[in-house]
């Protein structure tokens, strides 16, 4: 019986380019649809040919690969393709049929290594070299990304949002769903957290700057036995300052902007908090912080600070209760979309057991305050 190792990774979005029949220089820039990859670092260029290595590869391309040490094999899948390679054999497979490399996968270092342009090729994409810019891009215009939980995979198509999964490595990726958008064009990193024994959540995000604001997009998936439970999304965009570090916390949550929705241990769907009902306050909001017992979630469009008390369903706007009267009479005028108030926000800097210790700064000679709440007693 056949042992396979497993390695898996994520894939960078793209956009379509021309195909051409290539060979990098050494050292020249590897690209996936015009984004840097770590392709280049590991390249070994010999014969005139690049050698990269068949697990990044795979990882760039979004494929999921297992190793049969025994054979000297890899297996790579993903939606709607299976390729095998062999070290030492100049023929791969594609569905089954015999497809030729320019040259036999060799293992260097422990690893192995695939002739790029036939490797890419293999794998469904097409190579370009730019001899000005000395950059070789890879095109993959399916843009799948990969990963996986407790040996479960799931990819997802950042062209058209749909979801694929497998119980395992060696099985075949069937279709479960779709993210609701089309064609996205940034590139968006594909997490999955592990809740309960068959449960997981997908976490498709992307975080970029763009003129002087801060973007930020999720699309977000509970999946229990390979079916989606419950999906939601959020889009944020706000002026760009330099934000205080988060505390981390492992309580599991999807959001929308103005709902939260709480994830039990056990992968089932836990309270739904309607955050707009709860602080008679409409618009976006943004979490900074969730635990079993509290929430703290932003209003996007200035710089109040609630808490909502998970058990009770009732909050707390901290903006006017941490922040002194004498001070809240600046605050409670601030623009909350200038960088230079929100980089002195009321912000969460410690929680030992029921005690927030929380910073702010006084404006506008911005000296620092530091106020604690004490969960329990609200």
């Amino acid at each position: 019986m056949r042992k396979w190792k497993l390695t898996i990774g994520i894939l960078a979005a793209a956009i379509a380019l021309s195909p051409g029949s290539v060979s990098a220089a050494a050292g020249s820039h590897i690209l996936l649809n015009y984004k840097e990859t770590l392709l280049g670092s590991s390249q070994v260029v010999t014969g005139g040919t690049t050698l990269v290595p068949l697990q990044q590869l795979a990882q760039t391309m979004g494929y999921a690969l297992s190793w049969n040490q025994s054979t000297k094999s890899a297996k790579l899948v993903r939606p709607g393709r299976e390729v095998t390679v062999t070290a030492g054999v100049i023929t791969s497979t594609i569905d089954g049929k015999a497809s030729a490399l320019t040259k036999a996968p060799r293992i260097q270092k422990g690893k192995i290594y695939v002739p790029l342009v036939s490797a890419v090729s293999a794998l469904g994409g097409k190579t370009v070299y730019d001899k000005s810019s000395d950059s070789l891009n890879i095109v993959d215009e399916l843009r799948y990304s990969v990963a996986s939980a407790q040996g479960r995979f799931y990819w997802v198509s950042q062209k058209n949002g749909d979801v694929f999964y497998s119980a395992s490595v060696a099985g075949k990726p069937v279709l479960i769903g779709e993210l609701p958008f089309a064609d996205l064009p940034y590139t968006h990193a594909l997490e999955i957290k592990n809740v309960g024994k068959v449960s997981d959540l997908l976490l498709l995000t992307d975080n970029h700057y763009a003129m002087f604001n801060d973007f930020s997009n999720g699309y977000q998936a509970l999946i229990q036995g390979g079916r989606i439970l419950k999906q939601m999304d959020y889009h944020y965009s706000g002026t760009s300052y330099v934000r205080a570090p988060q505390l981390k916390t492992t309580q599991l949550y999807m959001i929308d902007g103005g709902n939260i929705q709480y994830i039990n241990s056990d992968g089932s769907l836990g309270k739904l908090f309607d955050l707009e009902t709860i602080t008679g306050t409409e618009g976006n909001f943004s979490v900074e912080y969730a635990a079993e017992d509290i929430i703290l979630v932003r209003l996007m469009t200035n710089t109040r600070l609630y808490a909502i008390h998970t058990a009770s369903g009732l909050s707390t706007n901290l903006s006017e209760k941490l922040i002194s009267s004498g001070d809240r009479k600046e605050w409670d005028q601030a623009d909350g979309a200038d960088s230079f108030i929100l980089s002195k926000m009321l912000v969460l800097k410690k929680r030992e057991g029921n005690v927030m210790t929380f910073t702010y700064a006084t404006l506008p000679d911005g000296k620092v305050k530091t106020v604690t709440y004490n969960v329990t007693s609200q």
